[in-house]
């Protein structure tokens, strides 16, 4: 009888332990399904500082703003099987996929948008760094894809414009989102994100398709295709400076610590800007130590026995990698807008406004975006527009600085500022580097379409051309 009574008011205890038993061992910071509000954030961020970190230490390298006097074997183009773009981007990718998976079960078009718009924004980086690469086979390991296809550049560039005009197209600009680090949930910033992109894109290809009615309609129809108007638009990431959301590039043991005194200002950075007389020379470049000299640079590209010691030159300002908040991710700006509608006028596919208004919108849009008071003869009398010269390229060239790679990209399309080219030290027979070799990993777990797409551009190496280039 005892044994009944204890079995009885053991299953009584029991029964009041376990209930809510599973409300009490779920953690509410660690929810087992994530929401897009939740994952939006983290995209955003890891993108931004995947682009900052390489900004500062391969786009200002590959763009010649900057040289390194030591270990300069991206100077000299000495470069190897590279990942910088492909591991990190491809894990974002696979948070972007599950936003869209959860936004479509949600019904949730504005997530779905965004989702969309992150996505052509970094297969774009991807593939213009690479040439073809896994797109409609990329993160399906739970299909049992494992070794997915490299598709071609211009099947994927045909899939980015129909994402970026899908993300138009659905975007509800009576609702807003939650988890936005870019833009707050304004749904009208996205769009006009997603129309100036697809401007980009499309003026990438520009030398082999006729892409002056695509332009002309987005121009045309500004209603349905919002593009930046002013710098208010800027898709940039402000860093809050807070930990942990501050560049790692300006955290001690990052770039405040090394990789400031590593990169010395190029010649073309600092002569263009001291021969104009521009003052956004004093923001972005510091005086050689003991002086006010900021107009000390180095040619790009020297084999280390050449360059000498980096007392002797400027230095990247300093300011940036002392502030939390001064480094940005600069992903596309009103500047960069209104130069390609430039060049885009001059070329005469369009004919909605004159080159040199485009131009003189985008050099006045870069000066006020770096907070810096533009001269009243800047525009007029130091450098108006002149299409006999590469001085729209050259103020363009100016205006992207630290937009990630972007400077590299418009280079190889252009080949301007014609200033740009290989240095004395350079190893590559005198040619700057069109694209990064596949990463290693590749070549071996990925090795049939690693071999495939390599073949279709005559050898992965880093003078291969592909579809735009």
């Amino acid at each position: 009888m005892k044994k009944i009574i204890y079995l009885v008011i053991a299953l009584i205890v029991f029964s009041a332990c376990t209930e809510g038993f599973e409300n009490i061992n779920t953690n509410p910071n660690n929810p087992e399904e994530a929401s897009e509000n939740l994952l939006l954030p983290t995209v955003i961020f890891d993108l931004t500082n995947t682009m900052v970190n390489e900004s500062y230490n391969f786009g200002d390298i590959i763009g010649q703003y900057g040289a390194r006097y030591e270990f300069n074997d991206l100077d000299i183009y000495r470069w190897q099987s590279d990942n910088r773009f492909w591991s990190p981007m491809y894990t974002i990718l696979q948070n972007i996929k599950d936003i869209k998976n959860i936004a479509e079960a949600n019904r949730n078009t504005n997530y779905k948008a965004v989702a969309l718009i992150l996505e052509s924004y970094i297969y774009s980086v991807i593939t213009d760094a690479y040439g073809d690469v896994p797109m409609s086979e990329a993160n399906r390991a739970e299909e049992g894809i494992i070794t997915p296809v490299y598709d071609k550049q211009e099947a994927i560039y045909t899939k980015l414009f129909e994402k970026l005009e899908k993300a138009n197209a659905i975007i509800n600009m009576s609702e807003t989102i939650s988890g936005d680090a870019l833009y707050s949930g304004n749904m009208l910033s996205w769009k006009k994100f997603a129309n100036s992109l697809r401007l980009r894109l499309l003026m990438r290809t520009s030398s082999i398709k006729n892409v002056g009615a695509d332009i002309s309609e987005i121009l045309n129809n500004s209603t349905k295709y919002p593009i930046f108007e002013s710098n208010a638009d800027n898709a940039i990431y402000e860093y809050s400076g807070s930990l942990p959301n501050v560049s790692q590039v300006a955290l001690p043991g990052g770039g405040r610590d090394y990789d400031y005194y590593l990169l010395i200002p190029t010649n073309h950075f600092v002569n263009l800007l001291s021969t104009n007389n521009d003052p956004r020379l004093n923001v972005w470049v510091s005086p050689k130590e003991g002086t006010n000299d900021r107009t000390l640079g180095v040619e790009p590209g020297q084999s280390l026995s050449d360059i000498g010691r980096p007392a002797s030159f400027s230095r990247r300002a300093s300011e940036f990698y002392e502030s939390a908040t001064l480094i940005q991710g600069i992903f596309m700006t009103y500047s960069e807008v209104n130069f390609l509608l430039s060049e885009a006028s001059e070329r005469g596919l369009i004919s909605n406004n004159t080159a040199k208004n485009y131009y003189d919108m985008g050099v006045t849009a870069s000066f006020e975006q770096w907070n810096v008071t533009i001269p009243s003869d800047f525009l007029s009398v130091t450098v108006p527009y002149d299409n006999t010269t590469d001085r729209l390229y050259e103020q363009k060239w100016l205006a992207l600085y630290h937009s990630g790679i972007e400077s590299w990209f418009d280079w190889k399309r252009t080949a301007k500022p014609s200033f740009i080219n290989a240095g004395s030290g350079n190893i590559n027979g005198g040619l700057v580097p069109v694209r990064l070799k596949y990463p290693s990993l590749e070549q071996s777990v990925n090795k049939m379409n690693y071999d495939t797409a390599s073949s279709a551009m005559g050898g992965d190496e880093i003078n291969a051309s592909s579809w735009w280039w």
